[in-house]
């Protein structure tokens, strides 16, 4: 498997690429040949990866200045979609509809974790509580 795995902690925009007589100075580093990992726990879940991003929380993790400071080396990342490969026994229900792209799927887990929906007694803002239900996010309703 393929992944970008951060080995250091340093600012991945500044550092220089290399070549054949110099390393790079990058805190990050393509691996061609990553060991696919084993599932650790019962709820585990296994995704071969189709789509992923980085954004704004990761360029912060590989700095170093994020909140949260996963030990090195780590892959960054924390959107991603593609096809659940393996679960573990304690797993039960697993599953992005048919219908949804990977791309589109993508920001989804970030974006659904929680829904604050201003104006909830409205309605415009009770069918965005109940879309927000639907899709499984934790939905705060304001009126």
């Amino acid at each position: 498997m393929e992944a970008l795995l951060c080995k250091k902690l340093g600012d991945p925009a500044s550092a220089s690429a290399g070549n054949e007589s110099e390393p790079s100075s990058s805190p990050i580093e393509v691996i061609r040949n990553y060991p696919i990992p084993q599932l650790n726990s019962p709820t585990a879940v296994r995704v071969k990866v189709k789509a992923t991003s980085l954004n704004y929380a990761n360029y912060l993790q590989i700095l170093g200045k994020y909140q949260e400071k996963p030990p090195l080396p780590f892959i960054p990342g924390s959107d991603y979609a593609g096809t659940v490969d393996a679960v573990g026994p304690a797993v039960t229900k697993f599953k992005v509809g048919d219908h949804v792209c990977s791309f589109a799927a993508l920001g989804s887990f970030a974006s659904f974790i929680v829904l604050l929906v201003l104006g909830a007694a409205g309605g415009v803002g009770f069918s965005a509580v109940q879309i927000g239900k639907v899709c499984g996010a934790v939905v705060i309703a304001a009126a």
